[in-house]
C-alpha cells in the first residue's frame, strides 16, 4: 500500500506515511495532521499502529515541514516559527519552554 505525506492526497484519504490519521486541523496557512504513529522497535517499523499515542505533523502553505510534535499547541507554534524563520528555527521550542515554565506557579 502506497503511503504519502502530500497534504492534498491526505485530504482525499490516502494512507499517511507516519501512521493512521485521526483528523486534519487547518488554520489559515497552517495544517496539522493529528495521527496515531506506527510502533518502532530497534529503529524498525513494526507495521502496527500505537493507538495510545497521538502525534501532530505540520504543514505551512500546503508544504510539509518534515516535523512532528507531541501536542497540537507545539505543532502550531512550530508552524508559525517555520513560516517566518525557516526549517532550522528553534523559536517554537523556546516559546513552548517559556510558556510551560510560566504556567507552573
Amino acid at each position: 500500500m502506497d503511503r504519502t505525506t502530500d497534504l492534498n492526497e491526505l485530504r482525499n484519504r490516502k494512507p499517511f506515511t507516519w501512521g493512521e490519521i485521526v483528523t486534519i486541523h487547518e488554520i489559515a496557512a497552517y495544517a496539522i495532521v493529528e495521527y496515531h504513529p506506527f510502533i518502532y522497535k530497534n529503529n524498525c517499523g513494526t507495521g502496527e499502529i500505537d493507538y495510545k499515542a497521538i502525534e501532530f505533523h505540520s504543514y505551512v502553505d500546503g508544504k510539509g515541514t518534515a516535523c512532528s510534535a507531541e501536542s497540537l499547541d507545539s505543532a502550531l507554534a512550530y508552524c508559525i516559527a517555520y513560516k517566518y524563520e525557516g526549517a532550522n528555527t528553534r523559536a517554537s521550542a523556546y516559546f513552548m519552554k517559556m510558556i510551560k515554565s510560566n504556567n507552573q506557579g
